[in-house]
This record gives structure tokens, sequence and C-alpha cells, in this order.
């Protein structure tokens, strides 16, 4: 019998992925909008980028693909999966500052993930602008671009008024050209998800970014063992299409189970084929469950509620950051989606269990469950105020602390009498100050015998709140052993600290 003819593999030219990367409010998505002529920023809560998104556009009549990392330090996970599936990247740097944390992290991630990358030095319509220091803070950061003598090309930028912007985009292609990138349009898809998210209307939904061959209408997706009919697709703009291509970002809509993010996947033609690539790869997720705190330790029990699974997959690693040696927190439950009856029921059904909601609503029917069963409720949409306010909330759970403060010392001169376990002594004070009140030591022959507190003082037989160093006083005081003539008082208060988290 003859041989089957293998498949030919039809290589082509394909769009470069490029990752931009940098450090937080730098300008990377400033670059993207004006590349792409979109005023993305602008919707931005806070001016920051808190999503990773896919974005197409062209230059020059080739397409580019280009994903926005978030630069905040939360969304760590998040900018190494973007480097992961990207191509070559951007590494934003501010000419008005130095190295910061963020973009050191960017130059590891773009070195650990093994891709070319280009340094776009930005803010250069700024009279604060001195690229000099931000090229010696790159090297300083072992970044050696072709100007000292290194192999990574760097471009001065305004991502504001668009200098030198085209130069940028030149130099990605050239780089791009060198890298060879092909693709065969004869293969189904595959690729990585990159975000996931829940619509009311259109269900579960994931961005996908293809990697290889051409994603179709009518086919099946897998996705970690979930199959999904692809009946609904959508490009970066969410405009209806049918078909999508190596290095395009697509939605796909409707799916079966919500999918991981950066889990990878497969098209198939037919729906057989797609099960039993489904059954074979098949793996049971582990259960997303949240830090516990510590034996002893109070915690704040949180249900989180999250637009896209992007910043549920942020906000689970900052609260597993959130863990203090007097306080924790604890995860109880934590989806996608505006906040619901159920995770209202949740929380009121236990203690120290709070709803956190980052970017979505709640409905005033369940807004007013809530205050009716004492949960508080919080939503905030730029991801430090979050943390700020959890912080708040765990301070509220710190255990009380007392703190001692020594205020004076006397000596015992003369015993008066007892009265119903009460003593009348007079002493003088040595050091500092002794008051109505306040707490004492009894120390005798240099040893600690027993505790008090001074119930009543005179000085000069007159009653006062306190006596000052060299001075004798009267005192009514109530002890665990007996005063002696010749003891010393150790005079100390009590006041409660401040609690803190540190």
């Amino acid at each position: 019998m003859a041989k089957k003819a293998e498949k030919k593999i039809e290589n082509h030219e394909r769009a470069p992925i490029i990752v931009v990367m940098g450090h937080i409010d730098h300008g990377k998505t400033t670059l993207l909008d004006f590349i792409r002529k979109a005023k993305v920023a602008e919707k931005e809560t806070g001016g920051i980028t808190q999503h990773i998104g896919a974005y197409e556009a062209e230059h020059k009549g080739k397409k580019i693909t280009f994903l926005d990392t978030p630069g905040h330090a939360a969304f760590g996970k998040m900018r190494s999966r973007g480097a992961k599936v990207a191509d070559i990247a951007i590494l934003v740097v501010s000419a008005e500052e130095v190295i910061k944390q963020q973009a050191k992290e960017a130059i590891s991630i773009i070195k650990e993930a093994g891709i070319p990358y280009v340094v776009a030095i930005n803010k250069m319509d700024r009279p604060n602008a001195d690229p000099n220091r931000t090229k010696k803070g790159l090297a300083e950061n072992e970044v050696l671009i072709e100007e000292y003598g290194g192999k990574v090309p760097a471009v001065e930028i305004s991502a504001k008024t668009g200098k030198n912007v085209d130069t940028l985009l030149d130099t990605l292609l050239v780089v791009a050209e060198l890298e060879e990138l092909k693709w065969d349009p004869s293969r189904p898809a595959s690729g990585v998800v990159i975000e996931a998210h829940v619509e009311p209307r259109r269900g579960k939904a994931a961005t996908l970014l293809i990697r290889d061959g051409i994603l179709k209408k009518g086919e099946f997706l897998v996705i970690q063992g979930a199959v999904t009919p692809i009946r609904v697709l959508g490009n970066f703009r969410d405009e209806p299409i049918d078909e999508a291509r190596a290095a395009m970002p697509v939605v796909v809509y409707n799916l079966s189970e919500i999918a991981p993010l950066g889990a990878e996947f497969r098209v198939f033609e037919e729906k057989s084929a797609a099960e039993d690539f489904a059954s074979q790869t098949k793996a049971k997720a582990a259960a997303r469950t949240g830090p516990l705190a510590g034996a002893g330790r109070p915690t704040l029990n949180i249900v989180l509620k999250t637009d896209v699974l992007g910043s549920r997959e942020a906000i689970e690693q900052l609260f597993e950051k959130l863990q203090f040696e007097k306080v924790g927190t604890r995860i109880l439950k934590s989806e996608t989606g505006d906040i619901n009856e159920s995770d209202v029921k949740l929380a009121a059904g236990g203690k120290n269990i709070i709803i956190v909601g980052f970017r979505v609503k709640i409905p005033a029917v369940f807004q007013e469950l809530a205050a009716v069963h004492n949960v508080p409720v919080i939503i905030r949409e730029i991801i430090y105020e979050l943390e700020d306010e959890i912080k708040k909330e765990l301070i509220k759970l710190v255990p009380t602390e007392i703190k001692r403060v020594d205020t004076g010392r006397a000596k015992i001169l003369a015993l008066f009498k007892k009265d119903k376990g009460k003593q009348i002594v007079g002493g003088k004070v040595t050091e500092g100050v002794a008051k109505r009140g306040a707490k004492f030591e009894i120390e005798r022959n240099k040893i600690k015998i027993g505790d008090g507190r001074i119930h009543g003082l005179q000085q000069q037989k007159k009653d006062t709140d306190e006596v000052k160093e060299g001075l004798e006083f009267g005192v009514l005081a109530e002890a665990t052993v007996e005063i002696a003539e010749g003891d010393i008082l150790r005079i100390f208060e009590e006041e409660e600290a401040l609690p803190s988290l540190s």
C-alpha cells in the first residue's frame, strides 16, 4: 500500500509579535496610542495599564502585533507571560529618570525569555530629559546599547509628539527580518491564551494569540481539555470576523470553561478529533485556594471578584504577599464577573469576611443585602488603591498591644495604715513623676517582689494628680504584697500602641 503523502508545509513570512515593557508611567501605552492612532491611554483608569492588551498596527505595508503589559509591580506574572509569547521586546525607559525597579525586572524577564529587544528612550520632549544618564543607567544594568559598543539598538523618542517613532518601527522591522519569522497557512491554528474574562451576554471569553495556522468559525477549540465550538470571533477592536491568522490577537466567546492564562490551545476541524485530543491532554486544575494565615493569627477572609482573569491572577499574587506576623489574608472565593447574591451570602456566613471587587460592579439589591448583613464591600479600579484598602482592613484585625511607659521612681519613707486591702504610705519621688492612676513595681533589695497601683495621691496633705521629682508625697496604694519602708516603687503607665502591620 502506498504511503499517504505528507502535508506540505508552506512557510510564509509572519508578522512579528512585540511585547512592550517598562516601568509604570514611562509611556508604554502612550507609545502604542501614537502607533495605533487610538487613545487607549486616556481610557485606562488612573492613567496606568492594568491588563495585558494585544493590538495590531501597520508600518510601511507590514503588520505588527503589539502586546502592552502593565508596569505596576503586582503584574509580574503578566509581564513574564507576555515575554514568553513574543518574538521581540521594546524596553521603554524614561529619559527623565534613572532605571527604575520594574524596568530592571523587565530586563531580567526579556533576558530570561531569550528574545531580542530594542530600547526606546522616551519623553525626549521633556525639559528634564537626559538620555545620556539613561544610557549609563542601562549599562549599569548590563544593557549595552549599540552606541556603547553593545548589540542592543536604542532609539530616542517622544511617544507624545511622535518624534522618532517611525525610526523605532523601522528598527523593529529590521530585527524581525533577522529573526526570519514564518508561519504555515495550511495548518490549523495554535497559540496561547493571553487574557480571559466573563461577559454577561456572551459568556466566557478569551483573548488568544495565534502563533501558527488559521483559526476559523465552525472549528473546534481545545484549551486544557475543554472543547468549544467556535461560533463567534472578534478582532482586537471587538469587530466580528470569520477567521484569524498567525500573529493575530483574536477573541473567542461562549467558551465551555474559563480559559487559564498562558495555556496553549489547538484547533480542529472535526469535533471527534478535538475530543480525542482533549481526552489525552486533560488534567484537573489545582484547586485555587488562597494562602492560609498562620496558626493563631487573625485572618482577613476575602471573596474576590475581578473583571478579567489577568487581574485576578495579579491580585491573588498581591494577597499572597500581604501576610504579616500579626495578621494574614485568605481567599475564600476567587472569580471573574460582577458581585452577585452568592458572594454576599458567602461573606455573611462567616467571621472577618469582606468582598473585594476589582473593576467590577455590584447591583444595588446586593449592595443593600451586604449592608443588612454588615458585610464590607470594597471596589476599586486601581490596584495600588486596592492594596491600601486591604492594608487598612488588616490593621483593624491587629490585636491591641499595650506599651509600657516608665514615668518615675520613688522611695518609701514611712508607713501609715492599711485600709480595706489598701495601704497609705509616704515617700519621695527620686526620678521623674508619680501620677494618680499609674501602676508600679515594688523593688526590695534590688529584686522585684510585687505590683501595685496608685489610687490616691497627696502632696503637702492636699490631693493632687501628680508629684514631681524631689518632692515628698502620700499615696493610697493597692498592691499584691505589703509595702515596707525602704522599698522602691518603679512607676509606669500603660498605653495602647497604634496598630501596625510591621
